[in-house]
């Protein structure tokens, strides 16, 4: 007889299909990274989610999107999920975020620099208002956010003309507008809304390094 998933009868159960997980990365993985990664692949495969992963390593971002991206619109994926290499994450993160069956669903995540704050902005380039923090019963929609974790429908690219990703300077604020920020303006100009998961949100962790020194041992 053959064995039922375990999660076939939950809440977990999502409309299946081909699904492009794509890392822009550098020569190693964090391995907390690379361990979600496989947690999740081993879920997706018990519950018959057909993933492929895609990985760049060159040093340009903006290329190693473009790339990555090809890479899924050739595979003929349903859906294209973005992880960054130092993102860590429930191994249920693809199933809950197909789940909801939206163009784009995304997570919100505390950026690597102080004062700590998210990376979804209900207005871009209001960067002193970010999303806030909390939970909500239903998806939040904003204009942009980072794209550590991000599902979008594969067809998307279809509808936007190349370069997909690019940066763009900003004269009042005097700097550069992220390739992740830029590719939300995009969408939204096709007619797609970015959506956010502030529950999944909360489960999401940014690694990043600190200096480890005896100024510590009277704050803790």
């Amino acid at each position: 007889m053959k064995k039922k998933s375990v999660f076939s009868t939950t809440s977990w159960t999502s409309k299946k299909g081909k699904l492009a997980v794509c890392i822009p990365t550098r020569d190693t993985l964090h391995s907390a990274h690379a361990l979600c990664l496989a947690e999740m692949m081993k879920l997706n495969t018990m519950n018959n989610i057909d993933t492929q992963v895609f990985m760049d390593a060159s040093t340009i971002l903006l290329t190693q999107r473009e790339r990555l991206a090809t890479e899924a619109v050739n595979l003929g994926a349903e859906y294209v999920l973005w992880l960054d290499s130092d993102i860590t994450f429930p191994a249920s993160i693809a199933m809950r975020l197909i789940a909801h069956n939206e163009d784009i669903v995304a997570c919100n995540y505390i950026r690597r620099q102080l004062p700590p704050k998210g990376v979804a902005y209900e207005v871009i380039g209001d960067w002193q208002n970010p999303l806030p923090f909390e939970i909500y019963d239903d998806l939040i929609e904003v204009q942009g956010v980072g794209m550590g974790c991000m599902l979008m429908k594969t067809k998307i690219f279809t509808e936007i003309p190349k370069p997909w990703f690019e940066f763009g300077w900003t004269a009042s604020s005097n700097d550069y507008l992220g390739e992740d920020m830029i590719l939300c303006q995009k969408m939204a100009s096709v007619g797609y809304n970015v959506k956010i998961d502030t529950q999944l949100s909360q489960e999401l962790r940014h690694l990043g390094t600190w200096a480890f020194g005896p100024d510590l041992l009277d704050k803790f």
